[in-house]
């Protein structure tokens, strides 16, 4: 819960969902000293009054006059907004009326690090959806198949599997497009041996996961195999090597020293990891720059990746969290190189 003694508005959807466990596309949370109310407007009030029941989170019906009103019964004259995610119109307009407008962005990225055990049992089964519905799609990755039709394969089975949605734009990507950590996936058709990158996730319960395998269709060449063999590496050197109270950039180091040591540290070309919850980037970054200290029971991604321009690229990614012992994994899926067979569609 947020520290100070004070009024608190809300207006992100996924913080609202990490506060109260509800989501809904519109609506206030507004937090006064003990006092917590969601403000909605009727399409959505009967619903979130039944999911707040007995969370201490009173549903209230309407909207920015019934937020002016509590707020001016309150008699308080700050109010603390997240400038990361408030717009400026909004923070304006109270302004405007006369309120002292802080910023409380700090005080909640710190508060949603910290995961509850709740919150890392639901990601671990996001977890599991996701590796349940990657498993249900191998089958499909045959000589021919399309990049979006892989991508919407995966898709539907998170669905019938029990997610609510993707976490993100899966990415398919073949080939030389593997070369583009963030490539977009297209129609680009499966030919024999190829590498074929799937990063992917699902959302449960509004939570999510976050998982890159990289795999080859056909036989690897020696030079994919190497490349394949390091980062594996550089995945393991971070995973046993991070420790409570060690830096994002400390942790980002453990693997990028690894690929410098195998000459390929020019090749990994983004951060090693981020934190992941009700969004699937948030705080803290594992990166060159990452100043935040990492502590147990933070979740966050560990993907070390090779990107060669033209040719192909590797990642290799799980979601963790971690402890006093040392990183766990939230996914069972299998780390080494997985080949597959050349079958037509």
């Amino acid at each position: 819960m947020l520290g100070k003694q004070g009024a608190y508005l809300i207006t992100d959807q996924n913080t609202r969902l990490y506060f109260t466990g509800y989501s809904s596309t519109d609506g206030y949370l507004l937090f006064i000293d003990e006092n917590k109310y969601f403000i909605i407007d009727s399409r959505y009030f009967y619903a979130a009054k039944r999911a707040l029941k007995g969370s201490g989170v009173k549903a209230v019906l309407g909207a920015d006059k019934e937020l002016a009103a509590l707020l001016k019964e309150s008699g308080k004259r700050e109010l603390f907004v997240d400038f990361s995610k408030t717009t400026l119109e909004k923070a304006q307009e109270f302004s405007l009326a006369g309120y002292k407008i802080s910023d409380c962005a700090e005080e909640i990225a710190q508060s949603r690090m910290l995961k509850s055990e709740r919150e890392i049992r639901l990601m671990k089964k996001s977890c599991s959806i996701a590796e349940r519905a990657f498993k249900a799609t191998l089958p499909y990755i045959k000589e021919g198949v399309t990049e979006i039709e892989l991508a919407t394969a995966l898709e539907n089975n998170f669905r019938a599997l029990g997610a609510t949605k993707p976490s993100f734009d899966t990415i398919v990507a073949f080939g030389e497009n593997s070369a583009v950590p963030h490539h977009e996936t297209g129609r680009a058709k499966l030919q024999k041996n190829t590498v074929v990158l799937i990063d992917f996730g699902c959302v449960y319960k509004g939570y999510c996961s976050d998982i890159t395998r990289t795999l080859f269709f056909g036989t690897p060449t020696k030079e994919f195999r190497s490349a394949y063999a390091a980062v594996y590496g550089a995945f393991n050197a971070a995973f046993n090597g991070i420790k409570e109270g060690m830096s994002g950039q400390v942790c980002d180091a453990l693997s990028r020293d690894y690929l410098k040591r195998k000459g390929l540290d020019a090749y990994f070309t983004h951060s090693l990891g981020h934190g992941v919850g009700v969004d699937i980037h948030e705080e803290p970054m594992l990166s060159k720059r990452g100043k935040r200290n990492i502590l147990s029971n933070y979740v966050f991604t560990i993907e070390p990746g090779v990107y060669f321009d033209g040719k192909f690229g590797i990642r290799l990614e799980n979601t963790v969290y971690l402890t006093g012992k040392g990183v766990k994994s939230m996914v069972t899926l299998p780390k080494r190189l997985m080949t597959i067979k050349p079958e037509k569609v």
